[in-house]
């Protein structure tokens, strides 16, 4: 009776452990908490009116609420900005004063955005991407459309080629075949987005998916939309 009895428990106590287990291998991940710093903004601005073109930015999200602006300019700004759980600001006071405003959804993606620098506002448009530890754009070409001022046709084929490489480094023009990717030397931002300087010849921009947006500014302002080869 007790060897009854006791089998009897044992198979209860495995059917027990084996529901325990079952539904633990049921539980779903918890997402993992999103960390601001863990994160850049990249994007574009273009003029309301007049002759309109479509320039760069990024915006990188530091400690204590500090922020970097960068841009073609020579000199990056500093300002703030505050998160909430529906919206990003990023301000700078002062001489160079601007605000940017980005709406952010459920999963802190930017679903729209608003910038204005000084009495100026400008169209624009807004991505949250990761910080990334390795270079996204290295290894990658692209091809698309470069305009210019105006939104006038400049190249009707442009191809960008990033150097796989040790050095940060690419090239650019119509000929996959023709393109030295060890010609320009770039600072990587944030894993996804690269700025290049020559005297007062400024190229910058960034890869999203398989998409990278670049502005350049060499006398006149150039701009376009590349897709991955």
């Amino acid at each position: 009776m007790k060897i009854k009895l006791f089998t009897i428990i044992l198979a209860a106590f495995t059917l027990l452990a084996g529901s325990c287990k079952k539904d633990e291998q049921n539980i779903p991940d918890e997402p993992e908490p999103f960390v601001i710093t863990d994160h850049f903004v990249a994007g574009t601005l273009t003029q309301k009116s007049g002759t309109r073109y479509t320039s760069v930015f990024f915006i990188r999200l530091l400690e204590d609420n500090k922020a970097l602006f960068i841009n073609s300019s020579a000199t990056n700004l500093t300002g703030t900005y505050t998160l909430s759980e529906t919206e990003l600001t990023f301000e700078v006071t002062g001489g160079n004063a601007r605000i940017a405003r980005f709406t952010l959804d459920k999963d802190k993606k930017i679903t729209s955005a608003y910038y204005k620098a000084l009495n100026t506002e400008y169209d624009a448009t807004g991505e949250m991407l990761p910080v990334g530890e390795t270079n996204q754009l290295a290894g990658k070409s692209f091809r698309g459309e470069e305009f210019k001022m105006g939104g006038v046709s400049n190249k009707p084929v442009m191809i960008y080629s990033f150097n796989n490489g040790a050095t940060n480094s690419y090239g650019s023009g119509f000929d996959t075949n023709g393109i030295d990717n060890t010609l320009n030397t770039y600072t990587l931002i944030g894993g996804a987005g690269f700025k290049y300087v020559s005297g007062n010849n400024v190229e910058l921009g960034f890869v999203s998916g398989k998409r990278l947006t670049v502005f350049r500014s060499a006398g006149l302002y150039y701009y376009g939309k590349y897709d991955q080869l």
